[in-house]
């Protein structure tokens, strides 16, 4: 008997938000914690611009990444304390890993960023001051 996995991208809704994007960077998947989180239901976050939830004064900066990863997906996981833009407009900082998805063949097919509601990495490499 063959059995069927699949995977499942929501850990416990009220600790674990994932956030998946394609390669243009528009949001193809937002789990529920992700919702809970950063106060956007998916079906206002997927198929919008990652723009969503980053801060506007580090946009052009993470345009500029997004863009180096996509095209040569070495940058394959990083780790940090990371501004979110959430719907009620504050910007807050959560731990987070993100990381490029290539297939087998190391083609760049989207990201996926994981973030916890609580705790820290120590890690921030991106302020969050206007």
């Amino acid at each position: 008997m063959t059995q069927s996995h699949k995977l499942r991208l929501d850990g416990p809704v009220e600790t674990h938000a994932v956030i998946v994007v394609n390669t243009d960077g528009v949001i193809t998947s937002w789990t529920e914690g992700a919702a809970q989180m950063f106060g956007h239901d998916s079906a206002s976050a997927v198929g919008r611009p990652v723009d969503l939830i980053v801060p506007e004064h580090l946009r052009e900066a993470h345009w500029a990444g997004f863009h180096r990863a996509m095209a040569d997906p070495q940058i394959k996981d990083m780790t940090a304390d990371l501004p979110v833009l959430c719907a009620d407009g504050r910007i807050r900082e959560f731990p987070g890993r993100l990381l490029v998805l290539s297939d087998g063949l190391g083609t760049a097919i989207g990201a996926i960023a994981i973030y916890r509601a609580d705790g820290t990495t120590g890690v921030r490499p991106f302020s969050t001051e206007s």
